[in-house]
């Protein structure tokens, strides 16, 4: 109780909540602001005191070492490999030495790939690099954003400035409303910033809060 964890990627809140009732200190994030103002609504229903700020995920407006805790589900892959890679350095450094954070990436399935580039070869996505794919128009699940789809050997690169207690393929499957079968892999991490004596110096350009 009384840690200080930050929600990065908030939304309506369906983690800040309960974290909150749990007696954490918890800070929410995101971009959105109609996910903002929902977050903060059903915080104030469930009689807590929303804490709630408006940033880009590679940019964090904290200082260095603030945050006990970090937890970004289903965002951090919202992105290129360099926004990636720019976003876990800003975790790491908003990380106190041993803080833990718990993340979400997408992982790649070979049937995936192979659906977005016939999309690409349609003209209706675009493969802005390796394994990144933006949709040109609005279609359902937030696909007009980058989506990053990661192999465990290129995440464990990802994380070598954490170390990872856990590195989980959850598989999902459901059928879509014209009835085709569509599947879906997303890796779960459980980490922790390292303690000061073991740890590289954080790189980031971001200056403290």
């Amino acid at each position: 109780r009384g840690a200080r964890v930050l929600d990065r990627g908030c939304g309506v809140g369906r983690h800040a909540v309960p974290l909150a009732r749990m007696g954490l200190r918890v800070v929410g994030g995101d971009i959105a602001p109609s996910g903002l103002a929902a977050c903060a609504a059903r915080m104030e229903e469930a009689d807590l005191s929303p804490l709630l700020v408006r940033h880009d995920m590679a940019h964090l407006p904290f200082a260095d070492g603030l945050f006990d805790g970090l937890l970004a589900f289903h965002v951090v892959y919202h992105t290129t490999l360099a926004g990636l890679r720019a976003t876990l350095a800003e975790i790491r450094r908003v990380l106190r030495a041993g803080g833990w954070l718990y993340l979400t990436f997408l992982g790649r399935l070979e049937e995936n790939i192979a659906r977005r580039r016939a999309d690409v070869a349609r003209g209706v996505c675009r493969e802005v690099e390796p394994f990144t794919f933006i949709y040109l128009r609005e279609i359902r699940d937030d696909k007009d954003i980058p989506h990053h789809y990661c192999d465990e050997a290129e995440l464990r690169e990802l994380l070598s400035g954490f170390e990872v207690e856990a590195l989980v393929p959850v598989h999902t499957e459901y059928v879509d409303d014209d009835g085709s079968r569509h599947a879906g892999l997303h890796y779960h991490v459980q980490a922790r910033r390292p303690a000061a004596s073991n740890e590289q110096p954080v790189t980031s350009n971001q200056q403290p809060a």
